[in-house]
């Protein structure tokens, strides 16, 4: 006697949660993690943290894990997502002058020198 398998008719509550676990999978891989405008601030910020702690590599560690935990972002998704702009010829040249320009209104309002 040979026993026969057969699938069971997908119910339509399995089709529901199948369907709502492939939104919150998508929406969790969506390509752009960090916000332009974060991303452009962070970058700045981390100029000028450069710029000022270049010789004393304890600070610098320090006030950019300040940064970064200012604006609620891990330094790999930092580093993953300006990655992802340097890929990209056009997007690169638009965030350097959008992180130019942030950086020189910075001066203006005398909040760097």
């Amino acid at each position: 006697m040979k026993r026969k398998f057969y699938l069971k008719p997908v119910r339509r509550n399995n089709i529901i949660v199948i369907f709502l676990s492939l939104i919150v999978v998508y929406s969790g891989c969506s390509k752009e993690k960090i916000p332009e405008e974060t991303l452009i601030k962070v970058y700045v910020e981390n100029v000028i943290v450069e710029e000022t702690y270049a010789t004393n590599n304890d600070s610098l560690r320090t006030h950019r894990q300040i940064i970064f935990s200012k604006y609620k972002i891990t330094e790999k998704d930092f580093q993953n997502e300006l990655k992802r702009y340097a890929d990209d010829k056009t997007k690169w040249e638009s965030f350097f002058k959008k992180a130019n320009d942030y950086l020189n209104d910075l001066k203006k309002s005398n909040a760097i020198n």
